[in-house]
């Protein structure tokens, strides 16, 4: 897909980040550079506008509200979903429910002249699912030739709508942490308040059915294109439990734009705007 040599070259940073971090980790004295940390989550409903267009119609659905089915599969904070077929060996049952809920990755290296200071990179895997298709809102264009000016369920013309399988925001980050109570083993501190933001590439996974197209998909696939990003800023709280282990919770604001989505093989355009609250809580690995 279009995407990969971006993600390359993204990864050639990360390494490049590393490297630097263990060539320079005597420098530092004694704190840790690096953080490679894992986390789950929820984002919470949100509301956005859509334009439509195909074959010669052309829709404009005001304030249409989604939901983000963060647990999905497991519907609860608890991981059942995987913990249950985990136990039974069956691993890629375990692996398929383990990455369909709210999760994320990211690598953030600090500087070793201001540790304060950090740079990094992080994948956030978060949905929509149009859930109440009858809800009414205006729809405004044009349809089969004529204009099109009133207040209608939504399943007048979609019958369904989700980004199920992830928004899939993969951001540059930069990062501003204080260091709170160090200790002996941990210079730099076991508490580490922070704030940060990010920029980059949105790969959405549109999954939509036109109404009247009965079980048809009308697309069902990854989104890659230039109008397909978005932007995060967070603050969190990280605590150290020892020099190469922590844990974190953070709240995040972000904003998707994804106007460069497909369907009927390309003849069919989607576009959405919308900003998400998030809620995260993870696990850091430090050196």
């Amino acid at each position: 897909m279009r995407f990969y040599p971006a993600i390359r070259w993204l990864l050639a940073i990360l390494a490049i980040f590393t490297a630097a971090g263990c060539a320079g980790h005597g420098g530092s004295h004694g704190i840790t550079l690096n953080y490679i940390e894992y986390n789950r989550g929820k984002s919470f409903p949100t509301r956005s506008d859509i334009q439509l267009d195909w074959q010669g119609n052309s829709l404009h659905f005001e304030q249409v509200r989604f939901e983000d089915d963060s647990f999905f599969p497991d519907d609860s904070i608890i991981p059942n979903a995987f913990i249950k077929p985990l136990l039974k060996l069956r691993l890629s049952d375990a692996l398929k429910a383990f990455t369909e809920p709210y999760y994320g990755y990211r690598f953030i290296h600090f500087l070793r002249k201001n540790p304060h200071i950090g740079f990094g990179i992080e994948f956030t895997h978060h949905k929509l699912f149009l859930n109440q298709p009858g809800q009414r809102v205006r729809i405004t264009g044009t349809y089969q030739g004529k204009p099109l000016d009133q207040a209608l369920p939504v399943n007048s013309f979609i019958d369904y709508l989700s980004v199920s399988h992830g928004v899939n925001n993969l951001n540059l980050t930069i990062t501003y942490r204080w260091l709170l109570k160090p200790a002996p083993a941990i210079p730099e501190g076991r508490w580490q308040p922070y704030v940060s933001a990010g920029f980059g590439m949105a790969f959405p996974h549109l999954e939509l059915k036109l109404a009247g197209d009965g079980s048809q998909w009308s697309e069902y696939a990854y989104q890659a294109g230039s109008g397909n990003f978005g932007f995060a800023a967070g603050a969190g709280i990280r605590y150290k439990f020892t020099p190469h282990f922590g844990a974190y919770l953070e709240y995040k604001l972000s904003f998707s734009h994804l106007h460069d989505m497909h369907f009927l093989n390309g003849d069919g355009d989607l576009a959405m705007a919308f900003t998400t609250h998030h809620l995260m809580w993870g696990i850091s690995f430090i050196f």
